[in-house]
């Protein structure tokens, strides 16, 4: 299969490398959200779902279903559906109110009062009020592995002022706070209590729109809705994330309606369903970025690290044609990188890319040593279009002698083995991509470049360290003044840019696709996508 896919790909290459080199201006031709066509597709199609049961077919599965436990894209969706957050983001990521319905923030900006909405239950029956929050702030104290620990540690206290109002005073002040708070989703206390970790694995106790219903781990996970939700909600009668890594496999459930979202759409397969009139298009601008992270501390049997040489990372930087990439592996539906995140995140700050250049990576291998190259893993997905992205990569680094083993796996398998610590984890590489779910620079690189952020306390797995860019982002934290934030924020990109801990890959677009019977779907920036009103017209 292997060898077949690199032929499929090398063929593709050939094709179309004759064009890579293009502007962007030239890609204008590419659809758009929400065209014209597109919308009139869902105002005349006449298709009607068979049945009250919402499906939604996902490349990868959630890794765990406690929101306080996994972080990842997937996890989020799935586990956004029965939990909720204090406050969340809309449509054009502007923070609005959620469980808390209103708040104010001190002079000094260490103290938020937030005003919670009466009469919420959670789905095991117990009543959401301020000591609910609480009890999820001092799991995360607690419990320092899970992921909410990593966001809650800048609180100092928490204080139930009534049973409707909650202050939370920080350390020290930050400007994130309120963006990272959209990323904490509130559990009811008993069940963090009597479930714990093992049991909200298989059982839900938020005060989302659905409740759990049964889950087969790799195959899909069901819920029901929520008779007792606390506000209008969805109008489906179940709802079941299906997980399809096969790309073509997505494609051919939502032609014959056998799922009625799908996520993502394969960018090679979007001209191949936009003329069907039963079909509309979600075709968003990405926030997510996509790297390949270089673990310093790997070792050749010689003794040798030659990921700890900053000369061979800007190597692979300037032997990677992302140009290339973005047009053979996504079609056109990304761009090349010009930082460490997309350019539609605060305080992006653009830096000179890496155009590739073979002579001057060649040079860079001879002046480290390794012009003879060497042998390394790269971990991926084992999704189509992560594996074709791997195996782009095995053959742009062949072109500096260097010989990329592409050793694709389950998401859940690959989260397990990069969640293990420094003196124990076997990564060599990671193809992985990222985005920040809260929307802000901190949130894009804090948790995968701070030397805080090793695993199992963030995602890491370069194990770079630098003391000043951790400064430059602990400082950002703390500064009210945007004209310095920025510049430390710049600051921060130049740093990781020049050092290289990651190949940098591309901004990839977000691309969903419907059945046009499918109503009340909210998409955020970035992939997102909110159920909480969905509907299916029969």
């Amino acid at each position: 299969m292997k060898k077949k896919l690199s032929f499929l790909l090398a063929m593709v290459m050939a094709f179309t490398f004759a064009a890579c080199g293009a502007s962007n201006e030239e890609n204008t031709d590419q659809p758009v959200q929400k065209t014209e066509e597109s919308t009139d597709k869902k105002e005349n199609s006449t298709a009607k779902s068979p049945d009250n049961d919402l499906v939604v077919a996902m490349q990868a599965d959630a890794t765990h279903l406690d929101p306080h436990v996994s972080g990842n894209g997937v996890s989020n969706t799935v586990t956004s559906t029965m939990y909720e957050s204090l406050i969340t983001f809309d449509s054009n990521s502007k923070i609005i109110p959620m469980l808390a319905k209103e708040w104010k923030v001190s002079e000094d900006g260490m103290s938020y009062t937030f005003i919670l909405n009466e009469g919420i239950k959670f789905h095991d029956g117990e009543p959401f009020n301020a000591e609910a929050v609480i009890a999820n702030w001092e799991r995360g104290k607690e419990d320092s592995t899970l992921r909410v620990a990593a966001q809650t540690k800048q609180w100092d206290t928490a204080v139930a002022d009534s049973e409707y109002q909650l202050t939370i005073t920080l350390k020290e002040p930050n400007n994130t706070f309120l963006n990272k708070l959209t990323q904490i989703r509130i559990i009811s206390p008993k069940a963090i209590k009597e479930l714990g970790k093992d049991g909200l694995a298989k059982a839900s106790a938020g005060t989302g729109p659905f409740v759990f219903s049964e889950r087969v781990d790799g195959g899909y996970t069901k819920m029901v809705r929520n008779e007792n939700y606390w506000r209008e909600g969805p109008k489906v009668d179940t709802l079941t994330f299906k997980v399809v890594p096969e790309d073509g496999a997505r494609i051919a459930m939502l032609k014959t309606g056998e799922a009625d979202l799908i996520s993502p759409v394969p960018p090679v397969q979007v001209e191949k369903i936009s003329g069907d009139p039963s079909i509309v298009i979600e075709n968003n601008k990405g926030i997510t970025y996509r790297y390949v992270t270089l673990n310093k501390n790997y070792t050749l049997p010689d003794g040798r690290k030659p990921l700890d040489d900053v000369r061979v990372r800007q190597a692979m930087n300037y032997a990677f044609d992302n140009e290339a990439f973005c047009k053979v592996v996504f079609q056109g539906y990304a761009v090349k990188p010009t930082s460490i995140f997309s350019d539609s995140i605060m305080y992006y700050a653009e830096q000179t890319p890496y155009d590739k250049d073979l002579e001057k990576a060649k040079s860079l291998m001879k002046e480290a040593g390794f012009e003879e190259g060497f042998p390394v893993n790269v971990w991926v997905d084992n999704t189509t279009l992560e594996t074709q992205g791997a195996e782009f990569l095995k053959q742009q680094l062949a072109e500096i002698n260097i010989d990329v083993n592409v050793m694709p796996m389950e998401s859940t398998t690959i989260a397990d083995m990069t969640s293990l610590p420094e003196d124990q984890t076997e990564v060599q590489m990671w193809y992985v991509n990222w985005s920040s779910g809260s929307y802000e620079a901190d949130g894009s690189m804090r948790n995968i470049l701070h030397t805080e952020k090793f695993p199992q306390a963030g995602y890491n797995t370069a194990f770079y360290s630098n003391p000043e860019f951790d400064k430059l982002l602990d400082d950002a934290l703390k500064s009210t003044d945007s004209a310095e934030i920025a510049e430390l924020y710049k600051q921060a990109q130049s740093i990781v840019w020049e050092e290289c801990p990651w190949i940098f890959l591309a901004n990839d677009n977000s691309i969903l696709a419907q059945k046009s019977y499918v109503k009340g779907v909210v998409y955020k920036a970035g992939g997102d996508f909110v159920l909480t009103n969905v509907e299916l017209e029969q």
